[in-house]
């Protein structure tokens, strides 16, 4: 068994490394999300997304993604039904 202070140095890494994973996951998402989005909005998240200084920075751009996908959605949805 490791001593104490190997257990705390494993445990940070460990902890590091799940903060690290989370981000990666997001970052994923977020691509998946900006290949769903009218091209002439894409690059302006893009920057937004590289800009990002913190996982709850990801998960804000992930809200605004999602309301620009519904207005996307809404709006092919009213033109459709107008035709």
């Amino acid at each position: 068994m490791p001593s104490q202070k190997i257990q705390e140095i494993l445990n940070e890494l460990d902890s590091l490394m799940n903060k690290e994973r989370k981000y990666i996951e997001l970052v994923a998402t977020v691509e998946y999300l900006l290949n769903l989005v009218e091209p002439s909005k894409r690059e302006k998240l893009k920057e937004a997304l590289y800009d990002a200084e913190s996982i709850e920075d990801v998960y804000e751009l992930i809200k605004a993604i999602k309301l620009l996908l519904g207005l996307q959605g809404a709006r092919k949805y009213v033109l459709s039904s107008s035709e």
